[in-house]
């Protein structure tokens, strides 16, 4: 296992890393972790594709529809109205992300970093939580 902090390899049941000290545990603290490679982004890309699809095969299924009748233009319809719902529910999952993490970072800017071990405290405490160090 790897430490967030500095990268240093520590072993897989520890709670601090032995270079920096830094807590591996979220207990108490808030970690910010990138929004990069996440489940949501993951959904959020499966929507996308879905969507693409969807709408590709209504319009390409729209096209006979008009020669052949109602019997290919309402499931051409269907499909495109398909997509078009997916691409707005990714819109809204992502969204509702962006404004999760602008929180997250919110937060975390009012919060004091210890110099020594990085994680972030309260204002109002006078130890760090993570290594015990004097904030100042």
């Amino acid at each position: 296992m790897n430490c967030p902090a500095c990268k240093a390899e520590i072993p897989d049941n520890s709670t601090f890393c032995l270079s920096c000290g830094r807590p591996l545990t979220a207990d108490g603290l808030d970690m910010i972790l990138p929004p990069s490679g996440s489940h949501t982004e993951e959904r959020a890309t499966i929507y996308l594709m879905l969507a693409i699809m969807s709408m590709f095969f209504g319009i390409f299924l729209l096209i006979p529809g008009f020669f052949v009748g109602p019997g290919l233009i309402i499931p051409a319809t269907g499909l495109i109205v398909v997509g078009v719902i997916l691409l707005l529910a990714r819109y809204y999952i992502l969204r509702r992300y962006s404004q999760r993490v602008e929180d997250l970072r919110k937060d975390a800017a009012v919060k004091v970093p210890c110099k020594y071990c990085g994680s972030l405290n309260q204002q109002t405490d006078k130890k760090c939580g993570g290594c015990g160090a004097p904030l100042i």
